[in-house]
């Protein structure tokens, strides 16, 4: 073999090493490029699936307490009346103003937590009962003092305080807001407030019963039923109350 032969020879082997290795070059860059592509793909599916699984879940829960009634008590109105009634008489017995005082029943419509609130739809047959009254003509020391002995009674009888105004913390008056657990655990506390506010000379309590179903409502009340909220308030009547 001539040294011609012996070029051409070897130029052609190196010829087939470099296309060799460049054609293996080439599948390695597509392998790593499909795998990039598949990775891509499986990230967008996660991205797209986890919201649908978030609204899903929602629509589920949803749908759950839509159709499930609340936990309200079943209770005629004037029985829970004189429930929030005495709570009433024996917070006024503390208080220790001397004079007797009427009173005043008022309702209000019942609405549902968690996500049915949002459709903020009143819930059937149920009602919200409140005892109102007020003293006219009480002082500022008078109203510290009442208020001062009513919240030790309330805290001995197990009454969560859920705020105090006193003298020294109030720019505007005086106040105490306590609350009990109710009969059921969705149907709410029972509710206390009493203030007094400075330039008025008046001194106001309430205390709110719980959401409770009316018995006597027409309908399948709490589930579903067409009957609309009972007006209580003009159903019952309110005690007086006597120092």
């Amino acid at each position: 073999m001539n040294d011609a032969e012996k070029l051409t020879g070897n130029g052609s082997e190196g010829g087939g090493e470099g296309k060799s290795e460049g054609g293996g070059g080439d599948l390695g860059s597509g392998s790593r490029g499909g795998g990039a592509l598949r990775g891509v793909g499986i990230g967008c599916g996660v991205l797209v699936a986890v919201p649908l699984l978030l609204v899903l879940g929602f629509l589920v829960t949803y749908s759950v307490q839509r159709g499930t009634p609340e936990d309200y008590e079943r209770v005629a109105p004037q029985t829970m009346m004189t429930r929030i009634g005495d709570v009433s008489q024996e917070s006024y017995e503390v208080l220790g103003f001397d004079t007797a005082v009427g009173s005043d029943a008022s309702s209000a419509l019942c609405y549902p937590g968690g996500l049915e609130s949002m459709a903020d739809e009143p819930v059937d047959g149920a009602y919200s009962l409140s005892h109102d009254w007020s003293v006219e003509d009480v002082t500022q020391a008078e109203a510290a003092s009442a208020l001062k002995r009513l919240r030790g009674h309330l805290k001995d009888e197990g009454w969560d305080i859920d705020s105090y105004e006193d003298e020294t913390r109030s720019a505007y008056g005086l106040g105490l807001r306590a609350s009990r657990g109710g009969p059921s655990d969705d149907g709410g506390d029972v509710r206390a407030v009493f203030e007094w506010r400075e330039g008025q000379g008046r001194f106001d309590g309430s205390v709110h019963a719980p959401c409770a179903y009316d018995p006597g409502n027409d309908g399948d009340a709490g589930r579903g039923g067409t009957a609309p909220a009972t007006d209580a308030g003009s159903e019952v009547e309110p005690p007086d109350l006597r120092p």
